[in-house]
């Protein structure tokens, strides 16, 4: 990410529980996949229809969530904030 760049982290983005849409839509953005000056309700059909990518981007938060990075409460995501990568030792 450049010094001009605007765009939130994942973390930043979800620091409160959020809609699994806006979720969805932070994700697609903290990767580059969506534009950073775009808002969810520009891309709803994305998030809200049966397609490959919503559908990635759905699967993506859910394994967040298996991973213990991400809290999910019925259909909203948040960061948890007790998370931390586990020690070097542990992913190698």
């Amino acid at each position: 990410m450049n010094a001009q760049s605007k765009m939130d982290t994942l973390k930043a983005a979800l620091t409160d529980w959020t809609d699994f849409d806006v979720a969805a839509h932070a994700l697609a953005q903290a990767l580059g996949l969506m534009p950073e000056d775009t808002a969810m309700r520009e891309y709803k059909a994305v998030y809200w229809s049966n397609n490959s990518f919503g559908n990635l981007l759905h699967s993506q938060l859910e394994q967040l969530v298996a991973e213990g990075i991400l809290e999910k409460l019925e259909e909203q995501y948040r960061w948890c904030s007790t998370y931390r990568l586990p020690a070097r030792s542990l992913i190698l």
